[in-house]
């Protein structure tokens, strides 16, 4: 596994740092700051330019923002909504989500909305191999990460005050749509250099790990990168950080292995380190309750992992449009739609056998 390393920020994404230092200090929502501010890009994330900001005393902050121009989909790039969920995550004792401080709805302040949220020192996962880990601290990792989304699923949001967070039926009819609505308006963005259109999705994205891990120890300290979090079906959040199990291309963005060399084969898990998928499936069910056995003879399971593979490529494509367009975060951003034709490939057939069931045909 490794670090989410640092970059210098470019021009594009610079920050007023006397600016922002002013608007901090005169809210006085960040007690103890003291000016000036410095702020330093962040090398890694695709979505939201993130940046450390270190304050005159050496304390360190993070701050998430809108990319700089238009965004090419009205419901990308939400970091009001990041703010709000970390918020109220926040509020539940333990819950491993940093501490929000501000929130920033002026563009003027330093060229788009942002927050700033505490730093929390430990590892960023950027390699879903885990590669650095020993085979111990990766099963124990991994473990760690499912029972943290099993604590997340058993939330009320009611009581932490999400209640009116997403709508709460429909979740598969009324995400196919707005993704499909999305893929569109990034097929029409247009290549800064070429001026040609960038197309119809036809390549393949697997999310990084949105996890930090203790300093030393192999457990989940934090979750980052809430932007597209709503409420929905608990099998779809499954389904997506399990992925890396199900198919070799899924590592998409990582450290590229060799598929006989993917630690998640079945014949080298024992090896690696890595628990069997089974394994973390009956540890989340006897934390949530719910019966993966129980739905539908697998059905249920199927559907999400469709949805999963759609939704990945469409977020690729969109990877894609901002890197054309010149909005991109990472200079890593081409790495994360290398393979999504495959992905896209598969959900069609995967979509194409369950068609084939409901209508009594064979299986070839």
């Amino acid at each position: 596994m490794s670090s989410g390393t640092t970059s210098t920020a470019g021009s594009r994404h610079d920050l007023d740092n006397k600016a922002l230092g002013q608007y901090l200090f005169q809210s006085g929502e960040i007690p103890g700051l003291q000016l000036p501010v410095v702020s330093t890009k962040i090398g890694y994330g695709q979505s939201n330019p993130t940046y450390f900001v270190d304050d005159a005393a050496g304390v360190r902050y993070i701050l998430r923002k809108k990319p700089p121009g238009q965004a090419i989909s009205p419901v990308a790039h939400q970091v009001d909504r990041e703010f709000r969920v970390l918020q109220a995550l926040g509020s539940v004792k333990g819950f491993p989500v940093p501490k929000v401080f501000n929130l920033c709805m002026d563009p003027s302040v330093i060229g788009s909305v942002f927050y700033v949220m505490e730093f929390v020192k430990g590892r960023i996962i950027t390699d879903t191999n885990l590669g650095e880990l020993s085979p111990t601290d990766r099963r124990k990792a991994w473990f760690s990460a499912i029972e943290t989304l099993a604590w997340l699923h058993s939330l009320d949001p009611d009581a932490i005050g999400l209640g009116g967070y997403g709508k709460k039926t429909d979740f598969y009819a009324r995400h196919c749509n707005t993704w499909s609505r999305i893929e569109a308006q990034q097929a029409a963005v247009r290549d800064a250099k070429t001026g040609k259109a960038l197309g119809r999705a036809h390549e393949k994205y697997d999310e990084i790990m949105d996890y930090i891990l203790h300093p030393t120890e192999p457990r989940v300290i934090a979750i980052l990168d809430w932007e597209l979090s709503t409420i929905g079906h608990p099998l779809m959040d499954l389904v997506f950080h399990l992925s890396p199990f199900f198919e070799d291309y899924m590592n998409v963005g990582q450290q590229d292995l060799p598929p006989s060399e993917s630690p998640y084969r079945p014949e080298n898990r024992k090896a690696s380190g890595m628990p069997e998928l089974r394994e973390l499936l009956d540890r989340y069910t006897e934390m949530v309750g719910f019966d993966l056995s129980k739905d539908g003879g697998g059905k249920d399971w199927e559907i999400a992992t469709i949805f999963q593979y759609i939704r990945g490529g469409t977020i690729s494509h969109g990877i894609q449009a901002r890197t054309i367009s010149g909005q991109a975060s990472s200079d890593s951003s081409h790495r994360y739609f290398a393979k999504t034709r495959k992905s896209l490939d598969a959900a069609f057939q995967r979509m194409k056998k369950l068609e084939e069931q409901k209508a009594g045909r064979p299986r070839l």
